[in-house]
């Protein structure tokens, strides 16, 4: 039996007090995240967990409620039997579905009571082999739950083209939510539902995950409740460009045009690594930062003329070839001529 996820969009964590949720009804989402772990920690009762999800449903917001484990990133450190009677008091109280860590026993508790549940995995330390990833995925799927999560942790830009693939092929009919975790990570956070994932996760405040992104960019900058899967990627690469300024006037340029396209940021130092993607990502453009442009100066002209301090590398395709040009022009004028 395949069940559909009742969440889709971005949502917004809860995790430190009720005007969250007013803050989620303020950007006009439609879900939020309960992180229930959280908020106990941060002084919450249990009563007042279970109470905030019953003011989503009366806001008109879906919830998905996490007591999250503390292998896995969580702050709960109750029992396993403890957390299975919160969750069971929580989607009495409305939730919608709940999410659990796979290999706990919570999961298996709450599977054999048939709850709504998102099986999920994190790791903060690396990303799993591909065959490891398949392995891991169909012993989740064999739950039938609403939908998997895994979350590794990209120590490479290629790391977060892997879960990106991982989210778009999915195969059973169950919903994958994938990306990565970390600094890399940063760009398939936000095109994750592109890629077929029904949501990603913002935070009000600070991040709870590393490289999670603000609320404000997922929405304002990179418009991802807009962005579907024919949406055009472009992106700016080079060394720490996941704050670049680039980014946010790159992709007001792309919003004033009405434009199915998105900036993506592209950590990476790696020119031949940023070559691979760009077919896997089918990306239409890319700002070149430091230290990239002179590798690929460097590369396409070797000791010929390149004049200007900007490039920018276009692809496009000719019978079914891909072609790639150096221009010595910013992101910026390149948009101005879509």
């Amino acid at each position: 039996m395949v069940n559909s996820l009742p969440l889709e969009g971005v949502i917004g964590i809860v995790a430190n007090d009720s005007a969250e949720i007013d803050l989620a009804l303020d950007h006009k989402l439609s879900c939020v995240e309960i992180r229930a772990d959280l908020l106990i920690n941060g002084g919450t009762s249990v009563d007042g967990v279970v109470e905030l999800v019953r003011k989503t449903k009366t806001k008109g917001l879906s919830c998905i409620f996490t007591l999250r484990h503390p292998e896995h990133g969580g702050e709960f450190f109750g029992t396993e039997e403890e957390r299975v009677l919160i969750n069971q008091s929580a989607l009495e109280a409305g939730a919608n579905i709940i999410d659990l860590e796979w290999g706990t026993k919570a999961l298996v508790a709450m599977a054999e009571k048939n709850a709504p549940i998102v099986i999920s995995h994190h790791d903060f330390k690396r990303m799993p082999s591909i065959e490891e990833l398949e392995k891991l995925t169909s012993e989740m799927e064999s739950f039938y739950p609403h939908a998997i999560k895994i979350v590794p942790t990209a120590s490479t830009l290629t790391h977060s083209i892997q879960m990106l693939q991982w989210t778009r092929n999915s195969t059973r009919g169950i919903a994958r939510i994938g990306f990565a975790m970390g600094q890399k990570g940063a760009c398939s956070r936000i095109i994750t539902t592109v890629f077929g994932a029904p949501i990603t996760y913002a935070s009000f405040g600070d991040a709870v995950a590393p490289g999670q992104l603000s609320m404000d960019a997922l929405l304002n900058c990179y418009r991802v409740p807009e962005l579907n899967e024919d949406c055009l990627i472009y992106g700016v690469a080079g060394k720490d460009v996941n704050h670049s300024l680039k980014l946010e006037v790159m992709n007001q340029q792309l919003k004033k045009k009405h434009s199915n396209a998105v900036c993506i940021p592209l950590e990476s130092i790696e020119l031949d690594e940023l070559l691979v993607i760009l077919e896997d990502l089918n990306i239409k453009g890319i700002q070149l930062e430091d230290p990239l442009k002179d590798i690929a100066i460097d590369k396409f002209y070797g000791s010929g003329s390149f004049s200007g301090t900007s490039v920018f590398i276009e692809v496009s395709s000719f019978d079914g070839e891909q072609e790639i040009n150096i221009h010595s022009i910013s992101g910026e004028k390149y948009f101005d001529n879509l």
